[in-house]
């Protein structure tokens, strides 16, 4: 039972020792040997003696320094790990020897470097003063000294630090392509190491890179380190930590024993330290521009624009420039949308996508249309408002007085004028043919894309008169009344008629056109003038005078005297004396040698008489009348007279003209003709006295005969 529960704690004590021999850290040891040298170069005062060293190695040939100076050098022991000696230690080991060579330290040999550096290292580690020390060797005492002071100065640790700068979050901003960090660097007291960067929730595409722009998972802790980030990453941020496998020197003290010494050996030792969280941020930023224009690429002032996506939403408007400009904007996918339109243009109301990226300026063109409406003129007739009038033309100017456009009537009377947006006049500027100019000047506006704007306008038509007056063609004075004058438009259609007034005036007041007209009614005694008068009328309120003359109707009377006897006998120097209608004498005539008196007389009913009758005959008492009625129109009358029964003297007889003709004495006035023959029948006239009358003239003639023919006679006897 004994050697049971002997084996069975044999065993637990076996399993618990090999357990503590994993868990417990295995304790480092070196193996030192010693070297001796010849010195007397320092001489303690408190010792009484000079101090002596040697120069102690490791196993791998490092060089080992004494902490305590009154025990023998190690020779070949092996010495276990204590732990690190002090800082100030440290500070003599990383200054001195070997870690600097002699002519560095400013001694002649490597033993005097390390005698110094020995008494360096007692005096930090409190085992000897300079004061108790006389120098022997004025190099290494100077040295000795120099080593302590900077030990006392400088703040240097064994203890590994590390530390990458900046700690402060860093902004990245845009370089090329890249959103880019400022570069970090690695503080650290280890003599080697390197180190990697550990990011959290990095953005893809993310790039670590040297300050060569070499790319690397792993940099050495002398190589400095930035971040890039594709510029087109979403603005935001990231954390990472630097995570470093660093070797640094430290004083590792090594446990002597009752008589050998302790030691100290700066040897390299490894650590791994992790940097606190370094913050990334950036703002991935770009700009938007938004250009407004016209149909003729006008810039458009005052058109303002939605600019949106998930996250964001403004309002811009185009200034003068016809520009809307955004910048710091988040990159992405924005959607832009025109919600009012420049005054004078149509609303584009569609959605436009346009991406911002990073750094750059994304540009959006964008035309309007201008606000379109229309001028509808209708031209008519101000008289009925329906006869539509083409050839009209009308003149558009801008609100500045500017003609902008000029156009006519159509076949309709219709003229349309495409216009856009803004304030116009229009005016007639050429009247339809026939028609008065219109001069009102009207004025529109276009507010409103399509909108039609209807105006009528009236013209009235031009109108002139023509002014007739009629005139008896004689004298050009005497004014002629009731002559009908009948007027024709160009296609010789009647127009109007209308007589002259007591005046021997006809007014008529006719449109526009090409007109002619004729006498078509004479006045009462006149011929009818068969000519056709062309006029026109161009101008408005014009004004054509014509005057038109008529030639009297004018006839013949025709006498002729015979005696009554026979009828045949044709009476010379009877006298007949024409007398007009109211019994005023016209006119008075003698026969001729053929018995015959003509009187060319006007239109008229007149009566004549015998006012002296031929020599030997009785004078006709009879009043005979007639009329002149038709132009050219000859009446005859044959006058018969009687002989005197008794002889009587002749009274001086009117020397009648040639043919007989006498014409009357003044102008007659027109009279209206009765029905006549042309021949009147006369009854004979006569007396005694007539015979003797007749002897008398017969006795003289005969008498004057004998006498012309006795004298020719006795001519021709001489």
């Amino acid at each position: 039972m004994k050697r049971k529960m002997v084996g069975k704690w044999f065993s637990f004590l076996s399993a618990l020792i090999i357990l503590l021999g994993i868990a417990m850290p295995q304790v480092k040891a070196e193996v030192m040997n010693r070297e001796t040298y010849k010195m007397d170069w320092s001489y303690s005062n408190s010792k009484q003696r000079e101090i002596k060293t040697e120069i102690i190695k490791t196993a791998s040939g490092s060089i080992a320094y004494c902490l305590t100076p009154d025990l023998r050098s190690p020779n070949g022991d092996d010495l276990p790990e204590m732990g690190k000696t002090s800082d100030a230690v440290y500070r003599i080991l990383l200054n001195g020897y070997p870690q600097k060579s002699p002519s560095e330290l400013g001694v002649a040999t490597t033993e005097e470097a390390h005698y110094a550096t020995q008494l360096a290292v007692w005096i930090a580690a409190n085992e000897l003063t300079e004061e108790d020390l006389v120098a022997k060797n004025e190099r290494v005492h100077n040295l000795m000294k120099r080593l302590v002071e900077a030990s006392k100065k400088e703040t240097g640790s064994q203890n590994v630090f590390f530390k990458v700068n900046p700690v402060d979050s860093q902004t990245a901003t845009q370089k090329g392509d890249y959103l880019e960090t400022g570069f970090y660097a690695v503080q650290t007291n280890a003599v080697s190491g390197s180190y990697t960067i550990l990011p959290e929730n990095a953005p893809k595409g993310l790039r670590i890179v040297n300050e060569n722009g070499e790319e690397k998972s792993t940099l050495s802790i002398n190589e400095k380190f930035k971040i890039l980030i594709p510029k087109n990453t979403s603005s935001g941020n990231f954390k990472m930590k630097v995570k470093s496998t660093l070797t640094n020197l430290q004083a590792i003290a090594f446990k002597g024993s009752e008589k050998v010494q302790n030691t100290t050996v700066l040897l390299q030792r490894n650590s791994e330290k992790i940097s606190t969280d370094l913050v990334v941020n950036w703002e991935s930023v770009g700009s938007l521009k938004i250009m407004k224009l016209g149909e003729k690429k006008e810039v458009l002032k005052g058109a303002v624009f939605e600019v949106s996506n998930e996250n964001f939403k403004q309002n811009v408007t185009t200034n003068d420039k016809g520009i809307a400009e955004l910048g710091n904007l988040p990159i992405g996918i924005y959607s832009v949308k025109e919600i009012q339109a420049p005054a004078g243009y149509v609303l584009d109301g569609s959605v436009k996508k346009i991406e911002v990226k990073t750094g750059e300026t994304a540009v959006l063109e964008l035309k309007n249309e201008n606000v379109k409406g229309e001028l509808e003129i209708t031209k008519v007739d101000v008289a009925d408002g329906n006869t539509k009038l083409p050839n009209a033309e009308f003149t558009i100017y801008n609100e500045q007085g500017k003609e902008v456009v000029k156009g006519k009537t159509d076949e309709k009377g219709v003229a349309k004028f495409k216009l856009p947006y803004g304030k116009y006049t229009y005016k007639e500027t050429i009247a339809p043919n026939g028609y008065v100019i219109n001069e009102e000047t009207f004025a529109f506006e276009i507010k409103e894309n399509g909108q039609i704007i209807k105006h009528i306008v009236q013209d009235k038509k031009v109108e002139g008169e023509l002014e007739i007056t009629k005139v008896d063609i004689a004298d050009g004075n005497t004014k002629l009344p009731n002559a009908e004058f009948t007027i024709y438009n160009e296609q010789g259609k009647e127009v109007v008629k209308g007589k002259t007034d007591e005046k021997g005036v006809a007014k008529f007041k006719l449109p526009y056109g090409k007109y002619t007209y004729k006498e078509t009614i004479a006045p009462n005694g006149y011929v009818i003038n068969e000519e056709t008068f062309a006029f026109e009328i161009k101008e408005n309120g014009e004004i054509i005078k014509h005057i038109v003359q008529d030639k009297k109707v004018e006839g013949e009377l025709e006498i002729t005297k015979v005696e009554i006897a026979d009828g045949n006998t044709k009476l010379p120097n009877a006298e007949f004396t024409i007398y007009n209608e109211q019994g005023k004498e016209v006119v008075k005539g003698k026969t001729n040698e053929q018995g015959i008196v003509k009187f060319k007389l006007p239109y008229g009913k007149y009566t004549y008489k015998e006012t002296i009758a031929p020599n030997g005959y009785v004078i006709n008492e009879e009043t005979f009348a007639f009329e002149i009625k038709e132009n050219g129109e000859i009446i005859k009358h044959i006058v018969k007279n009687k002989k005197e029964e008794k002889a009587s003297l002749p009274s001086k007889p009117n020397k009648p003209t040639p043919n007989g003709e006498v014409k009357p004495s003044a102008d007659v006035k027109p009279m209206q003709q009765p029905n006549t023959h042309n021949e009147v029948r006369l009854p004979a006239t006569g007396g005694v006295g007539n015979e003797f009358t007749v002897l008398f003239v017969l006795g003289l003639g005969f008498i004057i005969a004998g006498a012309y023919v006795l004298k020719m006679k006795n001519r021709k006897e001489m």
